[in-house]
């Protein structure tokens, strides 16, 4: 699981704060339709709740079962009536089940504009990737990079799609990408993770963000099922506020995240520091900056 540790900017956030709050007319959503993976409870949920927020005019949740999926759509529904919130059942570890989405899309003229990427297979195993054995780093990939192959491809070549109108990728990556540390305690999980973010940066790299833009990021500690079923409690840690997250998403997905196109980044880190100054400056001119890769060299 994440730790709450950083300090990449000077300031750190653990609770939502008004430069990323969905209500900021520059982060509107108004009009787009937003599908959110594994948004039936957890931070997917809470990003479902953020694009609400911002008025996006249709939000799509997916899951693999039809009851939590009804009762999220009937809360946020509530909670943002000018929004339409759609439950649609699919598993994503399946890709014949992602296509099956897609021609559903398809065939109802429903075009996605904003597609989130946060359906993951987290497994409460411990050992190496020897002990685990292969069949535990199958699922986690077909889940956490194969099926971030394919959502991407049926997302960009949507065929009723206006192509003069920017598509936005936002991947929910993990620390477990880069903190070492992590990456011994659940190996299978973090190499599976790496490989889907770093899928999505290579597709970045041959794509304007003008056309599609692509950012990944690390939400932050939250205390989701996952995180319960791999042995936490509320008590373990001070965990992060979901709605950091969920806010962030909906700035990432915006035009002024465009900079970050790519690139990684933590929801905790606070956005007008790392759209100004130094850091800003570091992002402009080196293209490798804050991408996965090898350090070292």
């Amino acid at each position: 699981m994440p730790t709450v540790a950083n300090n990449f900017t000077t300031v750190v956030h653990r609770e939502p704060y008004a430069a990323i709050s969905p209500s900021r007319a520059q982060l509107s959503q108004k009009g787009k339709v937003v599908l959110v993976t594994g948004s039936s409870g957890g931070i997917g949920f809470a990003i479902a709740r953020a694009f609400g927020k911002a008025s996006a005019a249709k939000v799509i949740l997916t899951g693999r079962h039809q009851g939590p999926l009804d009762t999220a759509v009937a809360t946020l529904s509530k909670e943002s009536p000018q929004t339409t919130f759609i439950a649609r059942l699919n598993d994503a570890s399946d890709i014949a089940s992602v296509e099956e989405l897609w021609k559903q899309f398809d065939a109802e003229g429903l075009v996605v504009d904003v597609l989130v990427l946060n359906v993951a297979r987290v497994q409460p195993t411990h050992g190496s990737i020897l002990e685990i054995g292969y069949k535990e780093v199958v699922a986690d990939l077909a889940t956490n990079a194969n099926s971030i192959a394919a959502f991407v491809d049926f997302f960009y070549h949507q065929s009723k799609r206006d192509t003069s109108k920017k598509l936005s990728l936002v991947n929910i990556s993990t620390e477990a990408i880069h903190n070492f540390e992590i990456t011994a305690r659940i190996p299978n999980y973090s190499a599976s993770k790496s490989a889907g973010t770093i899928l999505v940066q290579q597709i970045a790299k041959h794509v304007s963000p003008d056309d599609l833009q692509i950012v990944s990021f690390h939400p932050g500690a939250i205390f989701t099922r996952a995180a319960e079923k791999a042995g936490y409690t509320r008590t373990t840690l001070n965990w992060d506020d979901e709605g950091l997250p969920g806010h962030y998403a909906v700035w990432a997905a915006s035009d002024e995240a465009k900079f970050l196109h790519g690139r990684f980044t933590w929801a905790a880190w606070d956005v007008d520091e790392i759209s100004s100054g130094k850091i800003r400056e570091r992002i402009d001119g080196d293209a490798n900056y804050l991408k996965v890769g090898v350090i070292g060299l």
